[in-house]
């Protein structure tokens, strides 16, 4: 019935969404759910979470978490909902040649995934993550204190306000790309945050301004690694190249689409 009744709002996984639902009512998993078809549910407590999402509202909000790199992440409206995709930028960094006690930064780390996913998964890097939002820097915080990873926050805008002393061997992000005019579903134009979400009037606004900041503050020979939109490849790719970025490819996620943009600092730059 819940599935359903997803399904008739335009929910795209309503049967999935359904049984993550229960199963936090249930306080098990989706397992247990699954195998357990006739267990006893609190009726009146799953019907409120299903209303919230007949109304679209991103089921990471309705349970005030998101699976990521295979770690549970608080999330709330403040911060944007993390994305599968987004772990290709995890899957990126950790195959790069950096130094055992490579310098990392995130900028707009947002919920902190990538930060904390980096810290935990080398616990040698030293990892720093900046965001606008002081809200969205307390959720980052409980997440590395979640998993006792030593990330330091800051908040920051963008790539400005560092000292000239200060640099890195690797600079993640995944910025607001979403165009200002684009065709959104629900969940993200009524529930997301605006500001995680829009890059200005062709999505780029922020590559063009944090890549070459990011060039000025990496170490020679260190690394740029920023997810993009579907159709943004060879516009960001450009920009690496203009920067004066060198080695610079566009890499797929694993539906082929273009997902991450890498480039490194020559040793002359």
């Amino acid at each position: 019935m819940a599935a359903r009744r997803l399904s008739d709002a335009g929910v795209d996984e309503a049967r999935l969404d359904s049984q993550l639902i229960a199963a936090h009512v249930l306080r098990s998993n989706r397992t247990f759910v699954l195998t357990h078809p006739d267990h006893e549910i609190n009726e009146l407590a799953a019907e409120s979470l299903i209303q919230r999402r007949e109304a679209r509202e991103p089921l990471p909000y309705i349970l005030g978490y998101r699976e990521f790199y295979g770690r549970r992440f608080t999330v709330t409206p403040a911060v944007l909902t993390p994305r599968p995709e987004t772990e290709h930028i995890v899957e990126v960094a950790l195959r790069l040649p950096l130094p055992a006690d490579g310098q990392v930064l995130d900028v707009g780390t947002g919920s902190g995934i990538l930060a904390v996913t980096l810290a935990t998964e080398r616990p040698e890097w030293r990892v720093t993550g900046t965001d606008l939002s002081p809200t969205a820097l307390r959720i980052a915080q409980r997440n590395a204190l979640d998993y006792d990873a030593a990330v330091r926050f800051l908040a920051m805008d963008g790539l400005t306000g560092w000292g000239e002393e200060e640099s890195f061997d690797l600079i993640v992000s995944n910025p607001p790309y979403i165009r200002a005019q684009a065709d959104l579903m629900p969940e993200i134009l009524k529930f997301e945050p605006s500001v995680a979400l829009y890059g200005g009037e062709t999505g780029l606004e922020l590559y063009r301004r944090w890549i070459p900041e990011a060039r000025l503050r990496l170490r020679h020979e260190g690394w740029l690694l920023m997810e993009i939109g579907y159709d943004q490849g060879p516009p960001v790719a450009c920009l690496f190249r203009e920067a004066g970025f060198a080695g610079v490819e566009v890499m797929t996620d694993l539906a082929g689409i273009d997902r991450v943009v890498t480039g490194s600092k020559p040793t002359t730059a």
